[in-house]
């Protein structure tokens, strides 16, 4: 997914106020925030053929990995991946840095003569994953790091968690139907609602809709709606936000989680008043914590 666009248009703003939550449910919650601390600005390396291939193929590793990734010289706010191509030594010096332009990790990586020219996409992105891999693992915990726990572990303080099934999303573009409902079940099973394939005293379904925005943009809307097990409906969440048009043909990355989390945010609000009343289940309640 081409995240250079949206990200942009986003960083742009950061110096009129408050970051924008294009995607956040009725309740303001920071997790439907978009991460934008974890961008990474990717410069291609100077003196090597491959170098603008090669930057975007880091981009698209970095997407992988959930981190968005776009290929410009600078940019505010973000971090950045810089290459310095030693000649003699046949390697590239990668440096990343944080957004005060301090060094966080360095990777030192063997570049093949063949890889130095117009090289294959399959090699280029090898490289790529070598690179961001060892990059990411060498860094200190980076603010918000892929797979770092957004909430703290809930405790089974009731007769027992609530059960939930999401229904499964109608196709879309790329793997957004995978994507959402992935991160959806991760933020639903961290604020204390287990998430099961079949039964359970709660539905949660989602409707996604991509229409025809400003030039060059798409307007997505997202609605989930949580009904109890009889079907008898409890609540709806709404979001909706613009995105570059064509950048949901691929990767949805941190588009898809931003997306999942902040639903998640009305989802459990909505479960948690009903499992306190002892709305569609029959035994006790206990209380939800924040996704």
């Amino acid at each position: 997914m081409r995240w250079g666009a949206l990200l942009w248009a986003i960083l742009a703003l950061t110096a009129c106020g408050e970051l924008p939550q294009p995607f956040r449910a009725d309740t303001v919650s920071e997790l439907a925030r978009p991460r934008l601390v974890r961008a990474v600005a990717v410069r291609p390396v100077e003196g090597v053929e491959s170098g603008p291939a090669l930057a975007e193929a880091q981009v698209e590793a970095f997407g992988r990995r959930d981190v968005p990734a776009l290929v410009r010289d600078d940019s505010p706010g973000v971090m950045r991946l810089r290459g310095r191509f030693d000649g003699s030594g046949g390697a590239i010096d990668w440096v990343l840095l944080g957004v005060d332009y301090r060094p966080v990790a360095g990777f030192r990586q063997t570049i093949p003569p063949s890889a130095r020219q117009a090289s294959s996409p399959k090699a280029l992105a090898a490289l790529a994953d070598q690179a961001v891999d060892a990059l990411i693992a060498a860094a200190a915990p980076l603010p918000d790091a892929p797979g770092a726990a957004t909430s703290s572990p809930v405790p089974n303080n009731g007769p027992r968690r609530p059960l939930a099934r999401i229904v499964p999303l109608a196709p879309l573009p790329g793997d957004g139907a995978a994507a959402l409902e992935r991160h959806l079940r991760a933020a639903l099973e961290r604020a204390g609602i287990l998430v099961v394939a079949t039964g359970g005293d709660y539905t949660v379904e989602g409707r996604v809709d991509v229409a025809p925005g400003h030039r060059g943009e798409q307007v997505l809307k997202v609605a989930w709606s949580v009904t109890r097990s009889d079907a008898a409906p409890l609540g709806s969440i709404d979001q909706q936000g613009a995105v570059p048009k064509g950048s949901l043909d691929g990767a949805w990355g941190g588009l898809a989680r931003d997306i999942a989390e902040g639903g998640a945010v009305g989802i459990v609000k909505v479960i948690d008043a009903a499992y306190r009343a002892g709305v569609g289940h029959a035994e006790g309640a206990s209380s939800l914590q924040k996704p």
